[in-house]
Order: structure tokens, then C-alpha cells, then sequence
């Protein structure tokens, strides 16, 4: 096994895209979950239940 760093800067490419993807992803499930929160959150409570 040899190490050849011509082969690891063409990695790069392929690793920084798929660290994108993941990045996007979360960004998502993330968009997601505030908006679902949003959405179905409890109402606020009025004066008299204080």
C-alpha cells in the first residue's frame, strides 16, 4: 500500500460534496422540526389559567 497524494487531492472533490450533502440534510430535518414546532406547539396560555 502506497500513499499517493495526487489521488487524495482528487478525493477532495467527492468528500466536500458529500459534506455538503450531509450539511444539507441536517439543515432540513432541522427547518423541519421549528416548523413542526410551529405548527403543533401548545397554544399560550390565557389569564385566567396562570
Amino acid at each position: 500500500m502506497e500513499f499517493n497524494p495526487q489521488n487524495f487531492i482528487d478525493s477532495l472533490q467527492y468528500m466536500g460534496k458529500g459534506m455538503l450533502g450531509i450539511f444539507a440534510v441536517m439543515g432540513v430535518i432541522i427547518l423541519s422540526i421549528v416548523l413542526l414546532g410551529y405548527i403543533f406547539g401548545r397554544p399560550p396560555k390565557s389569564k385566567d389559567e396562570q
